[in-house]
C-alpha cells in the first residue's frame, strides 16, 4: 500500500496528513472547502480586495474536479441476492449473529459478508448500500463512502485503496471472527 503525504504551513497554521491517497485527499478537500469558506467570509466584511477573485476562481475550479461519483448518492445493486440462496446463510441471519454498535462495524460485517460468504470480490459502496437496505430497523450513513473510508482508515478493517474493490483485511478479519460483540443465542 503507497502512502501519500501531504503539508501545508500558511504561516504556521500547519496541517499535515498522511495515509492513502484517498484520506490525504478527503482531508486536503475538507481543508480546502473551510479555508475557502473563511476567505469569502472575509471578502463580505471588506477586509481584502484582491481575495475576492481569488475565491471565485478557487470555488470554480473545485466544481470541475469533483467527480459526480462523490456526490452522487448510491444505489441498489438488483442482481446481488443476499437471500443465500438456501446454500449459504442469507445476510439478515449473518449480520444478527453480531452486536454492530457502530457503522464501522456494520461496514465490516457487510464487506465480510459479501467477501467470505458470499465469494464475492469487486464490492462497490454501491454493493455496502444494498446490504444495509436489506437489513430492516438500520439507516445507511449519510456519508456511505466516507463511513467505509473512515473505516478503513480509523479501524484499519478494510482496505479502501480503490473504492471499486473494497476489502476485508487480516485486522478486520480477526475482530469480527473474534473479537465483535456476539448477539445472545435463542436456544
Amino acid at each position: 500500500m503507497t502512502t501519500t503525504k501531504i503539508r501545508i504551513d500558511l504561516s504556521q497554521g500547519i496541517v499535515e496528513a498522511e495515509g492513502t491517497e484517498n484520506f490525504v485527499r478527503a482531508i486536503y478537500d475538507d481543508f480546502r472547502s473551510k479555508l475557502e469558506v473563511t476567505e469569502s467570509a472575509e471578502n463580505t466584511d471588506g477586509d481584502a480586495k484582491g481575495k475576492k477573485k481569488t475565491v471565485k476562481k478557487k470555488a470554480s475550479a473545485n466544481k470541475t474536479k469533483k467527480p459526480a461519483s462523490k456526490r452522487a448518492v448510491p444505489s441498489i445493486v438488483k442482481e446481488l441476492d443476499l437471500s443465500g440462496g438456501g446454500k449459504k446463510k442469507r445476510l439478515r441471519d449473518f449480520y444478527n449473529q453480531y452486536k454492530a454498535g457502530s457503522n464501522f462495524e456494520k461496514n465490516l460485517i457487510f464487506v465480510y459478508y459479501l467477501t467470505h460468504e458470499l465469494g464475492m470480490s469487486g464490492i462497490t459502496t454501491d454493493h455496502v448500500f444494498t446490504c444495509y437496505r436489506d437489513i430492516p430497523g438500520i439507516k445507511a450513513p449519510n456519508a456511505l463512502r466516507q463511513s467505509l473510508l473512515d473505516t478503513s482508515n480509523r479501524r484499519g478493517w478494510l482496505d479502501t485503496s480503490s473504492t471499486e474493490d473494497i476489502k476485508v483485511t487480516m485486522p478486520g478479519i480477526n475482530y469480527l471472527e473474534h473479537d465483535m460483540p456476539k448477539a445472545a443465542s435463542d436456544s
